[in-house]
């Protein structure tokens, strides 16, 4: 504990050294027994639009305010890889860093699943985290990108590691994660008025010009979904940290990470929430041309093709908490069971999509396209139960995030498969009549003895 809050002292200190402002109704408390490692507590009642604090624009840690950004051309470099770089850099130049007291108080180990056993990713299957961790893809680029940088500047990036590019390959898995779980998309100063943007704001990202970013004491707010009551505001010379509601003293303050099911807040935190209502399950785009389509079908390319263009064919279609059949993914599956010739004179020749309502034939592909998606989970959802009714600590702390994970998403694929098995076809719509019924005058219909459509 004495670290702790020497580290936090020293942190503190640095901010106030560097113009920053910190509100004394605040502290950042150790909440390590929840799960939650470090955050911010408030130590007085706060009041709604009131500021939390204040970080000038200086302090953030960016390719704008790097040294390196002086010393190497980084123009080249796309995505996360110029703050990438830049972290590793000053990461490596230790108590001569301007950053020294931030990166003492940030994480050097990390819960999310990049950082998972073998053995422990088992417990992942089936879910909507496995396809996404990204390891090999994040090497690849730390390789083909970053590494040929790296080791043509050794005065930039000394090193006592013995195999240097393992040493730097493990930083920059580090320094991936601290982006991943701490980095925030900052809106670039260049206009006058105030703007602010929500963290994961990607509409927007795409929209104006934006720069992502370490934002010193910004990130030391946890998330809980429900419970967001502080924002942050992104303004010309600095960043504004805001009550959005009524604080009490001993509350925890939270910034929201984003309305994330527990697939994603495991992938990119390494916690999961409970409950969580943003849930979500997920089934492949590439399990779906399989199961409505054979290897060597005719057509079959084709019609991918014009599912993709037309953004017909997902990568991942989204199921929803409720049990409701997404019309997409009936849509989909309609287009790729459809015969070729169909397909050409109806689809692309006629320019008439088929209906997004459920048929016998897709019911029946669907259903095996759901059972099988429950059948990837590697446990019952009894066996589950009985172990989130386990007291906390009697199972490891990664094996409960799986299980919540594995539980919130085949709840929903199991409510889904429900409706499909419940879903009948409408009956047949009913004969019109044509004029007056005439009968026999004994209450007897004047077609009797006749079967329907038979000729007179």
């Amino acid at each position: 504990m004495a670290e702790f809050e020497q580290v936090n002292t020293a942190f503190l200190a640095w901010l106030a050294t560097n113009g920053a402002t910190v509100s004394k109704s605040i502290a950042l408390q150790d909440y390590s027994g929840e799960g939650a490692g470090r955050g911010v507590v408030a130590v007085a009642d706060i009041s709604k639009d009131e500021e939390l604090f204040s970080i000038p624009r200086p302090l953030l840690l960016s390719p704008e305010t790097s040294e390196l950004a002086k010393k190497l051309d980084l123009t080249t470099l796309e995505g996360w890889n110029p703050l990438m770089i830049c972290m590793i850099y000053e990461y490596g130049r230790g108590a001569t860093s301007h950053w020294k007291s931030y990166f003492d108080i940030l994480p050097m180990e990390f819960s999310t699943p990049m950082f998972w056993s073998a053995e422990e990713l088992k417990e992942l299957a089936g879910t909507g985290v496995i396809d996404k961790i990204g390891r090999e893809e994040a090497e690849s680029i730390f390789k083909e990108k970053l590494w040929p940088l790296i080791s043509a500047h050794p005065e930039l990036f000394p090193t006592e590691h013995q195999d240097k590019e393992a040493g730097f390959l493990n930083v920059f898995h580090r320094m991936g994660s601290l982006i991943m779980a701490y980095a925030f998309h900052d809106t670039l100063p260049d206009k006058d008025e105030d703007e602010d943007m929500d963290e994961d704001d990607e509409d927007d990202e795409e929209e104006e010009k934006v720069n992502v970013s370490m934002v010193p004491m910004a990130d030391m707010l946890n998330h809980k979904t429900g419970h967001n009551n502080a924002r942050l505001f992104h303004e010309k010379d600095c960043l504004r940290m805001v009550a959005i509601k009524p604080i009490k003293n001993g509350q925890q303050i939270y910034n929201t990470y984003g309305e994330l099911c527990n697939a994603d807040l495991l992938r990119k935190y390494g916690f999961v929430d409970v409950p969580n209502p943003n849930n979500i399950a997920e089934i492949s785009g590439e399990s779906v041309v399989a199961k409505c389509t054979s290897e060597d079908e005719d057509g079959k390319d084709e019609k991918v093709e014009w599912l993709l263009e037309q953004d017909g064919l997902e990568d991942f279609f989204i199921l929803e908490a409720g049990g409701e059949i997404p019309e997409e993914l009936i849509g989909c599956a309609k287009i790729l069971m459809m015969p070729i010739d169909e397909f050409k004179t109806t689809v692309i020749e006629g320019k008439k999509l088929p209906s997004t309502k459920l048929t016998v034939e897709v019911q029946k592909v669907l259903r095996e396209l759901l059972e099988a998606k429950m059948a990837e989970y590697p446990s019952s959802a009894k066996d589950d139960k009985a172990l989130l009714k386990q007291a906390n600590g009697s199972i490891p702390a990664r094996t409960r995030y799986a299980v919540v994970v594995r539980s919130g998403e085949r709840e929903i694929v199991q409510s889904v498969l429900d409706q499909i098995k419940k879903w009948r076809p409408p009956p047949p719509p009913a004969a019109a009549s044509s004029g007056k019924q005439r009968g026999n005058g004994k209450g007897q219909p004047a077609n009797k003895g006749k079967k329907p459509y038979q000729k007179k």
